[in-house]
């Protein structure tokens, strides 16, 4: 029997740490080298691995001591070792055995509870094995210990590369099994010198106290590295974990807006602006049209030459932004001048802004407006009082209407105007909004681009016929031509927009042409659709509005050049932008920050908020200033003309910088600023605000500051007391009330399920869209039976239909599958289209193949269609409808093959049979997994695979027999053929009929 010391050794625990941060170190950088931008980063990760690592070895050693200690005063010390091994085994691996049957097909089976009793037993079993195997057995030779190492190194590779990011519970039970394997291969490793010398028990010690120093540095060091932090979370096995359990503990401190922080500002010099008094004014604006598709602005040449002109006589403004890439939000602004969704943020803000039309109108201009009612869309009830009053437009042609129909609408109107009055008119065109179909005369392929490109075609011919139509019944009338916003179009993974902020969807062309007033020229600062209104009324002379927020471009338009930093600033629901027109910073709103440089990077592919740390400082002091500044130009006040709390007026703009300053006002005299406070810091996650907001919830006297402080600490924590407290407090609200909604949302991260307020707040058409899509979210999540028919009719809602599909996929029920199957086969968008696949299978549900086959074969492929046929079991048997790599019938050559998929060598081919083959013409689909980016050639057509797994197509040749030889380093997983698919065809328009008014109001 081993003999053991009664003292506590760190020595083989530490030597072991050691080598298992030296393999996953080995295994992450040799599988993803690529997922690190730089060396730096590499190193930063290594020093976590080596230093985290042993760090968690040790800590299992010293908590192993306590039992050990125990078993010593045991009359049979051995037995009493694995009884307790045991006991504590069996209940970690019946809490793990439970996580891991949380899936749909076995959480309700009858057999569970004694499959997870198994699965504890036998593990623990295992263990006690293991336990008794290391105290009886001297430590010496190799083979044991490297065996040890050996299983834990699988382990860490099964971690990585298999199910990635699914199924938590399986890769927790994978970390722990390689550290348990780690600790046992300490045990047993020859290192009998080392017990030998006294000495090297104190230096253990001291290594061990090093180690866990330098690991905590570590791990702060990669907090401040955001793109090393994120490789290594989603990359390594055992640090990424550790990184993970500290960020859900753990809550940066924000960092502090000092003013100073911002460049001096120089004393402003007046610039003469132009002269447009009594000038007509023709806007147009374009919905989702991307900057780049513009001559002007480096696309293609031909396809938008009526723009074209417009830029070679006026002025091009190279970097104009939208401030939401929704085109309400965008409209709204663009035409009062401020930024409305942050003004429609605040609680309490005055009343509804004066828009642009409205002050022309009181200094005799005629105003007219052409555009669609769809405008207002996206979170339509913030607008209803803007879309009741058209904006203060005195006629308004509002009706859905092609491009072309807007020229003799508007030649219509200038024809009937009264004369004598200067104009100013609003055309806003529709194209090139989804659906793309562009006209026959200006069709251009069958793909999405070529789509999407015709429509662009399609609008410039139209802007080109409203310019001349215009001008010449008003000579000399400035023209502007701008966007809503842009549209991307794949360049980041994603479709349409309102997304993200990347430059696709939130950069927009600008032109501005007066004639005689501007000559050509560009200019390079950044400016926003917020500008145009206050630059229209600078230039003829009209007061603008106290609230407006863009700047006067007039001095740009007149060719004077700025010499001081100016930003555009732009949001969505989650995320603020700030740029210089070089440098762009993206933040969310738990303060983590992208940094891009647009002139090296245009793609926006290299983040640099890590290694340009003052720049980040500079412009998040820019961005957090312009987010404070709006409610304070709102002039926002409460009752009695006290004025609401900066800190707090920005914390409810999203603002994370502005959390520090909004906990003491916890402690505000007033309800209301209780209230607010603790509603803007669970919104925030500003976990150190956690134990206040508790005792705020006991002890408050105002029992809506009790409520809103239970529901944001329980949002922040994991408080069981809490959770009961907030059920039964939203149990006790009306369903339809706002706090019940927020709270049954909450509740359900908590296991907690009030289904009422979940079901209240998918059924309120006028609810932020944001918040109902949580609460479908959390429907799905609890599979609430009762909700399926409520969620069927939402999937009527494009919005909403994605999250819609995916919550009914979880609850199942033939009601559920018949509605996502109808749904899927007319859908023409692509993440519902996904959605509703996935849901049927996983409800086994037979019209998965079909449909999932159909949507592969069309220009735009369901994304993961193969995947989703894998998982369908539809590829089990090969045939010439596809296969898996792994099954050796489709294989020709040399191959290297795992249990996922094969990766090709000399002479390899994919052969599939005659049996069932699609009939030419066809498309072949692969799943392919690749450990970095590169080249691949598949039947001769070379292909670029991205890292990680993604799916490529090729034509499928004619058949009926198919072979693909395929040369390259990417692991290819499975093939399907399908036959060519036309797209669902695009609705056809409904009529809309005017709601009475006459040709001087809406029309």
């Amino acid at each position: 029997m081993a003999v053991h010391d009664a003292k506590l050794d760190l020595r083989r625990p530490l030597v072991a740490g050691l080598w298992l941060g030296v393999l996953e170190v080995a295994l992450v950088l040799s599988l993803s080298w690529t997922a690190f931008l730089s060396n730096a980063e590499r190193l930063r990760y290594t020093a976590v691995a080596m230093t985290a690592i042993p760090a968690i070895l040790l800590l299992v050693r010293v908590l192993a001591e306590i039992p050990a200690r125990l078993a010593r005063r045991a009359e049979d010390p051995e037995r009493m070792v694995g009884r307790v091994s045991g006991v504590l085994c069996v209940g970690v691996a019946g809490v793990l055995g439970w996580a891991l049957t949380e899936g749909r097909r076995v959480r309700d089976a009858s057999w569970r509870e004694l499959g997870v009793l198994f699965f504890a037993v036998t593990v623990s079993a295992l263990l006690i094995t293991l336990v008794r195997y290391c105290h009886r057995r001297e430590p010496y030779g190799w083979r044991v210990p490297l065996t040890f190492m050996g299983v834990a190194a699988a382990a860490l590779a099964v971690d990585q590369l298999v199910l990635a990011r699914l199924y938590g519970a399986f890769h927790l039970g994978l970390g722990m099994v390689a550290i348990v394997l780690a600790v046992a291969a300490g045990t047993q490793m020859p290192l009998q010198r080392l017990d030998a010398a006294p000495t090297t028990r104190w230096a253990a010690w001291l290594l061990s106290l090093a180690a866990v120093v330098l690991a905590t540095l570590s791990v702060l060091g990669l907090e401040n590295a955001p793109s090393a932090r994120f490789a290594t979370e989603s990359r390594a096995p055992l640090s990424g974990k550790v990184m993970t359990a500290l960020d859900r503990l753990y809550t940066a401190p924000e960092d502090e807006v000092v003013p100073e922080e911002l460049p001096e500002e120089t004393e402003a010099v007046e610039v003469a602006g132009i002269d447009l008094r009594d000038q007509d004014v023709l806007l147009i604006t374009i919905d989702a049209l991307r900057a780049d598709r513009l001559a002007a602005y480096g696309g293609e040449g031909g396809l938008t030459p009526a723009m074209d002109a417009l830029a070679e006589e006026g002025v091009v403004f190279d970097h104009a932004y939208t401030p939401t890439p929704h085109t309400s939000y965008a409209l709204a602004s663009l035409l009062t001048g401020k930024f409305m969704r942050e003004v429609l943020e605040l609680e309490g803000a005055t009343a509804p802004p004066v828009a642009l039309p409205e002050l022309l109108r009181d200094y005799g201009y005629r105003t007219a407006a052409f555009y669609p009612p769809a405008i207002f869309f996206v979170d339509r009830a913030r607008f209803e009082a803007m879309d009741e009053s058209g904006f203060g437009f005195e006629y308004r042609k509002r009706m859905f209407a092609p491009a072309s129909d807007r020229v003799h609408q508007l030649r219509d109107y200038l024809s009937e105007v009264e004369a004598g009055h200067p104009l100013f008119v609003w055309v806003h065109l529709f194209e090139p909004h989804e659906p793309y179909e562009p006209p026959d005369a200006f069709a251009r392929g069958d793909s999405t681009i070529a789509r999407y490109e015709g429509e662009v075609a399609a609008a410039d011919s139209a802007v080109g016929d409203l310019v001349r139509t215009f001008r010449e019944q008003r000579p000399g009338a400035t023209v502007i031509l701008t966007a809503d916003h842009g549209e991307e179009l794949g360049d980041h993974g994603g479709w349409y927009h309102g997304s993200t902020l990347h430059e696709e969807q939130i950069r927009v062309p600008l032109i501005w042409s007066s004639p005689g007033h501007t000559d050509p020229h560009r200019v390079s600062n950044p400016v926003e659709l917020v500008d145009i209104a206050t630059t229209v009324l600078a230039a003829a002379g009209i007061p603008r509005e106290a609230r407006m927020r863009g700047d006067d471009l007039g001095p740009q338009l007149a060719g004077a050049e700025l010499d001081a930093p100016q930003y555009a600033f732009a949001s969505i629901r989650d995320e603020r932008m700030a740029t210089d027109g070089r440098h762009k910073l993206v933040c969310d709103q738990q303060g983590r920050c992208r940094l891009y440089d647009l002139e090296e990077d245009p793609l926006e592919r290299h983040d640099h908020g890590q290694t340009d740390l003052d720049r980040v400082r500079v412009m998040r002091a820019a961005s957090s200033q312009f987010v404070g500044s709006i409610p304070r130009i709102e002039a926002m006040a409460m009752t009695g003309d006290v004025g609401w709390p900066d800190a707090l007026a920005r914390a409810e703009l999203g603002d994370s910088t502005a959390a520090a300053d909004v906990v003491p006002l916890l402690g505000e005299a007033r309800p209301a600023v209780r209230v607010a406070a603790a509603r803007a810091l669970a919104r925030l996650n500003h976990r150190p605000a956690a134990p206040t907001l508790e005792r705020l919830a006991e002890s408050d006297a105002e029992p809506e500051v009790r409520r809103e402080a239970a529901l944001a600490a329980l949002s922040l924590g994991d408080d069981d007391h809490l959770a009961d407290l907030v059920a039964r407090l939203a149990r006790a609200e009306p369903e339809d009330g706002d706090w019940a909604r927020r709270a049954a949302v909450v509740l359900t991260r908590h296991d907690v399920v009030v289904p009422g307020p979940l079901r209240s707040l998918v059924a309120d058409a006028e609810a932020e869209e944001q918040d109902r899509v949580a609460a479908i979210q959390a429907l799905g999540r609890v599979r609430d039976v009762r909700s399926r028919d409520l969620l069927i009719e939402t999937l009527d809602d494009v919005r909403l239909r994605a999250d819609a599909a995916e919550a009914l996929g979880a609850i199942g029920g033939g009601d559920a599958a018949d509605a996502l199957a109808l749904s899927l086969s007319n859908e023409r968008y692509i993440p519902a289209r996904e959605a509703e696949a996935a849901g049927l299978v996983r409800m086994d549900d037979r019209r998965a193949e079909p449909l999932i086959r159909r949507f592969l074969g069309v220009d735009r492929p369901l994304p993961g269609g193969v995947a989703l046929l894998r998982r369908a079991g539809a590829l089990t048997r090969a045939s010439g409808e596809g296969a898996l790599v792994t099954d050796e019938r489709v294989r020709e050559g040399m191959w290297e093959c795992a249990e996922t998929g094969c990766q090709p060598g000399a002479d390899a081919a994919i052969v599939l049979s005659a049996e069932r083959a699609p009939a030419a013409p066809a498309k072949a689909l692969f799943l392919v997994c690749a450990e970095r980016a590169g080249p691949l050639r598949i039947a001769g057509e070379a292909l670029d695979v991205l890292e990680g797994c993604s799916e490529v197509a090729i034509p499928a040749g004619s058949g009926p027999e198919r072979r693909f030889p395929v040369v390259g380093d990417a692991r290819i997983e499975a093939v399907a053929v399908v036959e060519l698919a036309e797209e669902v065809p695009a609705p056809e328009p409904e009529p809309w009929e005017p709601e009475g008014e006459g040709e001087t109001g809406d029309d």
